[in-house]
């Protein structure tokens, strides 16, 4: 059984958190809980995943893209291994700011992320984190 990897992107002051899970077994199943003026942006890059959710239960598989409005209760369980690439925004963060501010952040951690799945290509680790 492949180690669990996960890698953190966060930006503060921005309010946006990229979070990059490759081969995560059944072990890392997350029990009902919500996130505080969090939007939370998700995509299955491989295998899948069951999201649960107060109005349905669903299971996303490659390629498909779910979204979690802030406050809304759920819980992630899978069968198998998968590879999840979660962008988190913090509602608050952005608030204020203009679209065109708010893409030039998530461009900068989508190219970090970038760089994240090139480093795990090359070295395995089972927990990095990159503040």
């Amino acid at each position: 059984m492949m180690a669990n990897n996960i890698c953190y992107l966060y930006n503060a002051q921005a309010g946006i958190e990229l979070i990059f899970c490759r081969d995560s077994t059944i072990s890392i199943s997350y029990p009902l809980h919500n996130h505080v003026s969090v939007l939370t942006i998700g995509i299955i890059l491989d295998g899948s995943l069951v999201l649960t959710t107060n109005k349905e239960t669903r299971v996303y598989k490659q390629n498909e893209t779910f979204t979690i409005f802030p406050y809304v209760p759920h819980s992630i369980s899978a069968h198998n291994s998968y590879t999840l690439l979660t962008l988190f925004i913090d509602k608050n963060a952005v608030n204020d700011a203009s679209v065109t501010t708010i893409q030039k952040r998530i461009g900068l951690l989508l190219m970090q992320a970038l760089n994240m799945v090139l480093f795990f290509r090359l070295k395995e680790h089972s927990i990095c984190r990159f503040f």
